[in-house]
């Protein structure tokens, strides 16, 4: 797993990460035509909703010798074509405080190239990111302890417009709790189907479910929500529960509420760790599993992840954006 930091403006945020990889042999993959074609159509969109990615992109693109067409199309098309991920989040509060826990589970073969970025962009809000792509998050952790993550969904069709990247990007970036997470949701122009379970330290959770076409939102039972790759409600498409969506949501309905009250990250080290309800994640034909955990107190920021399958894996503290914090405070003081 990759850890960098990303500070500056989004064009050199951008263009200095690309230059690290360019300079450690990194070159941007091919892109087909296919994927160009849909870019073409989704660009506009995607600068429509938030031209300072754009310029990211562009910083990216410059720094790693590809084009801007080339970087952004690869970007758009991430969901639309190809395998998505499959994994496990919950929000829990216990009384006081509020723990969150996410298993990112996608083929084991992209494991190398997972990152867990700081990211402190001039005048955006700091926050620790998770992906398995240079630009965009799957999940992450804002100052504000403001936590949005992904489960991808099945949907048909294939229509322009932005992916998970983009909204999880701008929520970290942008809002400081799930009200404003989810403003930024109710005009995203999704192209695929999503989970989105966003959570704040004052015990506000909820899992948005958008496809292409829909919004709806999903409130907490007894102080806790969890999801995996269906939507409530919704038909389970054929051949999808390989990777044991109903079974993980079980396991996590059943554990959450004996613990919820008492629940601290080791608790959720716990449960992200399980394998008998398939919660840790590994589907040994498709190759396919959990990459990464994350577990965290979003009152307290304390985040501590897995890099790997975490029955495995030790959970290690990441005390990067505390000490960004505190760094920027002594400063101001300073000042």
């Amino acid at each position: 797993m990759y850890h960098p930091r990303l500070k500056g403006d989004p064009y050199e945020a951008g263009k200095n990460y690309a230059e690290i990889l360019y300079k450690n042999g990194f070159r941007f993959p091919q892109v087909t035509e296919e994927q160009l074609n849909y870019g073409k159509l989704s660009i506009p969109i995607l600068t429509e909703f938030d031209a300072d990615i754009v310029k990211e992109i562009q910083g990216f693109a410059d720094g790693c010798h590809a084009s801007f067409e080339e970087v952004s199309s690869f970007l758009l098309s991430i969901g639309v074509f190809g395998q998505s991920s499959q994994c496990s989040i919950f929000a829990a509060f216990n009384g006081s405080e509020v723990i969150i826990g996410r298993n990112y589970d996608m083929l084991f073969s992209l494991k190398n190239i997972t990152e867990s970025s700081l990211v402190c962009l001039k005048d955006k809000n700091k926050y620790l990111g998770h992906s398995d792509c240079f630009i965009g998050k799957v999940d992450g952790i804002n100052e504000h302890g403001l936590f949005v993550g992904i489960t991808a969904v099945p949907h048909e069709g294939k229509k322009p417009g932005l992916n998970f990247y983009f909204a999880c990007k701008k929520i970290l970036e942008n809002c400081c709790n799930v009200e404003e997470g989810m403003e930024v949701l109710k005009r995203f122009p999704s192209s695929v189907a999503n989970n989105y379970l966003l959570a704040d330290p004052s015990g506000s959770m909820v899992v948005v479910e958008v496809t292409p076409t829909s919004f709806q939102v999903r409130l907490p039972n007894s102080n806790y929500i969890h999801c995996t790759n269906h939507h409530m409600g919704a038909a389970i498409v054929e051949n999808w529960n390989w990777s044991k969506s109903i079974e993980r949501f079980q396991t996590l309905d059943r554990v959450l509420a004996e613990n919820v009250h008492i629940m601290e990250l080791s608790i959720a080290q716990s449960i992200m760790s399980d394998t008998k309800g398939h919660v840790c994640l590994n589907v040994r034909e498709h190759q396919f599993g959990t990459l990464f955990s994350v577990v965290a107190n979003l009152n307290t920021l304390e985040l501590t992840r897995a890099e790997g399958q975490p029955n495995k894996a030790k959970y290690r503290t990441d005390q990067r954006m505390i000490d960004a914090i505190l760094k920027e405070k002594k400063q101001n003081i300073i000042r």
